[in-house]
């Protein structure tokens, strides 16, 4: 019993060794950064069904792709929506600084203060489209990654639809 505790212990060891490096999308996938199969379930799912395993991964893919596409194309809006604002923005820095009664240096740092902000707020979309990207770019490259794991079980590519997962 000791015996068997022990080889249970050094194979899960090994088995979580044997996890790759996780994808760049912050969706959950089933596949590593190399577009190969996560972790020691996933591989042991491809090895045993893997006809099942990359139809599953494509319309995950799919639908990976749909909804990054929706959210890359609502974070560019918000992001130009912001930079058209910047004036409006500095308009209102004023207006609040005379509201304040502030005048001189104290005036002009409240509208510095506000406009570094606004700065900040724009950077962090940037930097969240900047992210979007990376994890579409992964996504596309991961579906011909699937596509050619597909044509090497004699499948062909199936166009994604949201009503039709695979079973």
């Amino acid at each position: 019993m000791r015996y068997l505790s022990q080889i249970c212990s050094v194979a899960l060891i090994f088995m979580l060794g044997a996890c790759g490096e996780p994808a760049p999308a912050a969706w959950t996938a089933n596949l590593d950064i190399n577009c190969k199969p996560q972790d020691p379930l996933d591989k042991t799912y491809a090895a045993l069904s893997p006809k099942k395993f990359w139809r599953e991964q494509e319309y995950d893919l799919g639908n990976l792709l749909k909804s990054g596409q929706k959210n890359l194309e609502m974070s560019t809006k918000v992001l130009e929506d912001s930079v058209s604002q910047k004036g409006e923005y500095l308009q209102l820095s004023q207006k609040a600084a005379d509201d304040l009664g502030l005048s001189g240096s104290a005036r002009s740092d409240h509208i510095r203060n506000n406009i570094d902000r606004y700065n900040k707020e724009v950077d962090a979309i940037k930097k969240r489209l900047e992210t979007q990207e990376k994890a579409i770019s992964w996504v596309r490259k991961c579906t011909n990654a699937v596509h050619q794991e597909l044509r090497k079980l004699n499948l062909s590519p199936v166009e994604y639809d949201p009503e039709k997962r695979p079973m």
